[in-house]
Parts: structure tokens; sequence; C-alpha cells
């Protein structure tokens, strides 16, 4: 069984008997109060949904309160959370509009919903957080902007696919990579996007600034292999803990030099002066530990944290991160059985 603890909030996964075997040895030094099947966890909805072996996460509940909060509830939704560009002018404010703006505030609540459930809003919420103490009219209308998205899709939150010990004999670990080359119009920076995977769902993901210049597309997307490298090796660290057995991690990327690079060592003209740091994934596998694998551009899941995309390129990769609207997965079964109560028990304790 696995027991998991956030300040005084515990999540019991496993039989019933053994989560009321814990509970109990725990209650002898604790006050504990019983939750029952996990429903909430962190402010995020949980919906466990048997028949279709299925887990959602969902903050709709947080998102119609910050609709109401920021004066958006009555407002227009539109279908993506940024326009067809990344360019946003860098406007210096004196500090009378700033007070009068509620920006750094929606920023603040918009990276708590890319923490629970919403990695489709991962992108416009890093580059609006660029700004924090330096915003003006054009931002917050921007930050507006993914309020008026997050009005549309409400309902939408993350799916994860469960498949039982008994149905696969290793895990599939994954991690796509990918970057925008010089994106940021302000310093020529490129933006590394990745998202990490297991057995086709998603567990962890991140849009970040490179903070380098990276001298060719090629560069760009080596830098960013190595985000996802790193982040699909802390998955496998955290399978092994678990004793879980898994496959070879795959590390997917869409570009054929980035790829080139990794598997020829040695220093070559246009890539002699990339630093020690970023070869990380090419020692990956030189000692067998990640396999890296070409994939379409069109398959890149981390496609959509890398830049804004169209209404429907934005569709299409929000549907690979498994980000879809509540009604698309059936209704959580209440079931009796052991079966049924292994699924998760919720206890917070405080100390005596």
């Amino acid at each position: 069984m696995l027991l998991t603890v956030y300040v005084d909030d515990l999540l019991l996964m496993g039989t019933s008997q053994r989560c009321e075997a814990v509970a109990a040895q725990l209650a002898t030094s604790f006050e504990l109060v019983a939750l029952g099947p996990v429903k909430y966890l962190l402010g995020v909805e949980v919906v466990v949904d048997r028949e279709l072996s299925t887990v959602f996460f969902s903050q709709a509940a947080y998102i119609e309160e910050l609709l109401r909060r920021f004066h958006m509830k009555d407002c227009r939704g539109v279908s993506t959370p940024e326009g067809g560009t990344s360019e946003i002018e860098q406007e210096r404010v004196d500090a009378t509009q700033i007070d009068t703006l509620p920006y750094r505030e929606i920023i603040g609540a918009l990276q708590y919903l890319v923490s629970g459930s919403r990695p489709d809003i991962a992108h416009v919420v890093r580059r609006l957080g660029q700004y924090m103490s330096n915003y003006g009219a054009d931002h917050f209308a921007q930050a507006k902007r993914v309020l008026r998205y997050l009005k549309t899709t409400k309902d939408f939150g993350l799916k994860m696919n469960v498949t039982g010990s008994a149905e696969v004999e290793l895990l599939r670990l994954e991690a796509y990579s990918d970057a925008d080359y010089a994106n940021d119009q302000q310093d020529r920076q490129s933006i590394s996007g990745y998202v990490t995977m297991l057995n086709g769902s998603v567990v962890s993901y991140g849009s970040r600034k490179q903070g380098l210049n990276a001298q060719s597309t090629m560069e760009a997307e080596y830098v960013a292999m190595n985000e996802g490298a790193r982040d699909v090796m802390w998955l496998r660290g955290l399978c092994d803990e678990l004793m879980w057995k898994y496959a070879v991690p795959t590390l997917w990327c869409d570009n054929t030099a980035a790829i080139s690079l990794f598997k020829r060592p040695g220093k070559h003209n246009g890539s002699k002066h990339i630093e020690n740091r970023y070869h990380y994934v090419r020692n990956l596998g030189e000692r067998e530990l990640i396999a890296v694998r070409h994939c379409r551009t069109d398959q890149m899941a981390a496609d959509i944290f890398t830049k804004p995309l169209a209404r429907i390129e934005f569709a299409q990769f929000r549907e690979m991160l498994g980000v879809c609207r509540r009604d698309q997965q059936g209704g959580a079964v209440e079931a009796e059985d052991d079966r049924a109560a292994s699924v998760c028990m919720v206890v917070m304790f405080a100390a005596k």
C-alpha cells in the first residue's frame, strides 16, 4: 500500500483492510478524522470511475470562484488561452496603476491551476509570470483572456487511465520534449516544454525559458531534451522506490539534428560550445538508462508548452495530454466490495 502526507492531509492507497490497519496504528499517536474514499485532495476534485478505469482531476469549483472574484463570471468565453503571437510588450507602469490592477493575484491563482489539473494553460501562465513586477494594460488584458478561456473550459480536467498490476508486466515511462527557438521577443531566448507520462497518462509537465541564447534550433531542442530526460529519470527513480517494474524510459523528440547530436559523441563545429550539463541526456543514453526516439511534429505532445497555437492545433494537443470535459468520462462508481474500498481513504491528523 501507499501513504502520502501533505501537512495534515493523509492519502492511504491500498486494500480496505490495510488502510484501516495503518489508520488504527496512526491513531495511537495522532487524532485522525476519516474522510472515506477520496473526493477532494488539496483543493482538487478527484473522480474515480471503475467502469472506465479512469481517474479525473478537476478544479471546476475553483475556476468558478476565480471568475466571480475577478468579475469575469459573465464574460464571453474564448477557445484558446492566448492569441496567435507570443509577443507582449514589456511595459513599465507607475505605482498607482499597479495598485489598481489585480494582476499578481490572477497570475498566482492561475499558477495553482497549472500545478493541479490544467497543463493546457502552463505556457501562457509562465509567460505572464515574467511580468509580475513590470506589467501594464496589455498584460492584464492577456490575463483576463486566460480567464475567458477558463470560462469556456471550466469543466475540463486531467484524465488519467488506470492499469491494474495484473494487466501489464512493465510500466511504460515516456517523456516528450520540444522547444521554440528564440521565442522570447525581449531577449531572444528559447522556450523548453516537456511532459512526462506513465502508461500514457500525464504525471508531470513544464514550460520554461532556457536561460541561454541557443545558437540554432538544434541546440534549443537539445537543451529541451535535457529537461525531458531529467524529468523522466525522476519518474524512474520514483518507480524504483515503489518497486514498480518498467521498461527503459523513452524520450521523444521531433528534431532529427538534436537526436543525431545525442547519438554522436564528441565535439562538432555546431555544438562544441554547448555547456557540459546539457550533455546529461547523452550520458544517460550511453549508459542505456534512456532511449531517444523521433516522433512527428503533429504527435509532439510537448508542443503546447512552447508557444501559442491556433484553435484546432491547440485542441488536438490538449486532447493528447488527457485534458477533456468531465462528461467525457463516466460518473464515479460507488461500489461496496473490497476492490472499491481499496481506491483510497483520506484521513486528516493532528498531533495530540
